[in-house]
């Protein structure tokens, strides 16, 4: 019985220090930081202040094209060379470019290359994009989630959050070469209901009257 409680109460705390990872990641030692404005970038390899600085201008320029992007949010982001670190933080996303969470300002990169303006994710197609563009549409999904609650990640479709990501973000992973090509082959893609997304979101926004909020039914 002792044996077992003491397993329980490591187990917990294995748990308890998780959650304070996954709320905190600066708690993993980035090695290298730097602040840029409103956002504060924690890295596993060196930063280039110049080359930061533009991919974060870059970003704020697709963030000032949304309606809702008012006033801007502040952001951490944790850029990693998607090794442990990535996996750690990931949980079950590691085959993603990022992610976001509603409980906190954390942006979470997958292997992300400052000076290439360039996040990888190891998919043979659709497997880079700009990190400047990857960083604008996690920072919309917060934007989202300030408007709409942090119920919205799970309330509103997959084509209206992605899509709207994707469209402020300018972009996605998917070229129209590439999803002619999957199409052809009969392939699926995980990036491509964000693919889809997006030109639906742009035919919605691009009719009369249509806003933001008429998008997400409010």
């Amino acid at each position: 019985m002792k044996a077992r409680r003491i397993a329980q109460v490591i187990l917990v705390a294995l748990v308890i220090a998780y959650a304070a990872v996954l709320a905190a990641p600066q708690a993993l030692a980035f090695p290298f930081t730097a602040t840029v404005g409103k956002y504060r970038v924690y890295s596993e390899r060196p930063i280039d202040a110049a080359a930061l600085t533009m991919v974060l201008v870059k970003a704020d320029a697709r963030l000032a094209t949304s309606p809702i992007n008012q006033p801007p949010l502040a952001h951490s982001i944790f850029l990693t060379d998607g090794g442990w670190r990535w996996r750690v933080l990931a949980t079950g996303a590691e085959g993603g470019f990022a992610l976001s969470r509603g409980y906190s300002d954390a942006i979470i990169v997958n292997s992300s290359d400052i000076a290439g303006d360039r996040v990888t994710n190891g998919a043979a197609i659709g497997g880079t994009r700009p990190l400047s563009q990857v960083i604008a549409h996690e920072a919309t999904h917060g934007l989202l989630r300030r408007r709409y609650g942090v119920l919205i990640d799970f309330t509103a479709p997959q084509w209206k959050r992605e899509g709207y990501c994707d469209y402020v973000a300018g972009g996605g992973s998917l070229s129209d070469g590439d999803v002619q090509r999957l199409t052809a082959m009969h392939r699926a893609h995980p990036a491509l209901p964000y693919y889809f997304g997006r030109k639906r979101v742009a035919a919605f926004l691009a009719t009369p009257d249509a806003t933001v909020d008429t998008l997400f039914g409010k």
